[in-house]
């Protein structure tokens, strides 16, 4: 009776082990809500990098209203943007510092994929693999895009700074800088719009996998 009753114990055991398995499509599911956790930080430092741009803008329009008539006031005002391109380099470090966390849980998605039963729900989480490893790409890129910005902005506030600097190198430090921020511009876009290729094909895989999102 005793080793009935254990018997009885494990199958009640392994039933209920059973019944709790998770389906790799809700292993996906929780892995993908994961790297929107890992993203936070990304997202903080959308609000405070628009200002930073926005300030510095501000700041080399004072200076071109300046023109080389007060030299004292010009080197106080790149100094100026010179720290907030500081700021703005160390918040992109953050941003970056989170996709890597973002793109190193969403790895994690390799196995799951692979033991989807449904052949066409495979195909659409592969899909949503290759759509997420391309925004990746794109942010890396952009990332290395805005650092290449920063650089080209700090030699021209230097420049701007020497009391012998001439007009065309000043005018050619103002056509590279300009040159680097429209790679940015377009690094940006293109990364956006990955983001949003890539929420939509989210959105169509749960519904096919009927996993509810409310």
């Amino acid at each position: 009776m005793a080793r009935y009753k254990l018997l009885l114990l494990l199958v009640l055991i392994l039933g209920l082990l059973t019944g709790c398995k998770v389906v790799p499509e809700e292993k996906i599911y929780d892995i993908m809500e994961q790297t929107v956790v890992k993203e936070k930080d990304f997202e903080k430092q959308q609000k405070p990098l628009t200002e930073l741009e926005s300030k510095e803008k501000k700041i080399f329009e004072e200076i071109m209203d300046l023109g080389m008539k007060d030299m004292e006031q010009m080197t106080k005002l790149a100094n100026l943007a010179l720290d907030n391109l500081k700021e703005r380099k160390e918040k992109m470090e953050l941003e970056q510092q989170s996709m890597n966390a973002s793109k190193k849980e969403f790895s994690k998605i390799e196995d799951p994929i692979e033991k989807i039963e449904s052949k066409q729900l495979k195909k659409e989480a592969q899909d949503l693999f290759q759509l997420m490893e391309k925004r990746y790409a794109f942010h890396d890129r952009l990332y290395e895009a805005y650092n290449k910005g920063i650089e080209t902005n700090i030699q021209l506030y230097e420049l701007l700074m020497k009391k012998d600097v001439s007009m065309d190198d000043l005018e050619n430090q103002i056509e590279i800088t300009n040159k680097a921020y429209s790679e940015v511009l377009k690094m940006n876009e293109q990364f956006n719009e990955q983001t949003k290729k890539f929420n939509d094909e989210k959105k169509k895989f749960y519904k096919l996998a009927k996993i509810n999102i409310d």
